[in-house]
């Protein structure tokens, strides 16, 4: 049996699993976050859309969409300085700095605004990847309950 072979170029590229290709990537994750606190800091009543899982009566899983406001990374010092953190889903907080977990943003809501601005364009050139890498490794760790 002869094969004829036409004029063709061959890949070993396998095709992605759904479940690869709805997940975000890091920075998009911590992107996420950010517009969410941007958001939340134009607008006290601000809310993220949320899947929540719960059971029926007769255990069954039943998803449903929740409208919650995000958790706020920010917070007033004593002196009236806005501090925020920089986050890696919900929990992790991404160390842009080693030892310094949190930036002084200013005394205004704007001014918070602008930093988180700056930040957002630091993880879409790319300049925050280590530190965004180490945090997702830390959250995988928590999850996993190491």
């Amino acid at each position: 049996m002869e094969v004829i072979m036409l004029n063709l170029k061959f890949s070993d590229a396998k095709r992605p699993l759904i479940s690869e290709t709805r997940k975000k990537s890091a920075r998009d994750v911590v992107i996420d976050g950010i517009q969410n606190q941007i958001g939340l800091l134009g607008d006290a009543n601000f809310k993220v859309e949320r899947t929540r899982y719960t059971k029926d009566s007769e255990g069954n899983a039943i998803r449903k969409s929740v409208a919650a406001p995000p958790k706020p990374w920010f917070w007033r010092a004593a002196d009236g300085t806005i501090m925020v953190q920089i986050r890696y889903g919900h929990a992790v907080v991404v160390e842009i700095q080693p030892g310094k977990p949190s930036i002084q943003a200013g005394k205004t809501e704007k001014e918070v605004i602008t930093v988180l601005t700056q930040v957002v364009q630091a993880v879409k050139t790319g300049e925050l990847d280590a530190q965004i890498e180490a945090a997702k490794m830390k959250a995988k760790r928590n999850r996993s309950g190491e």
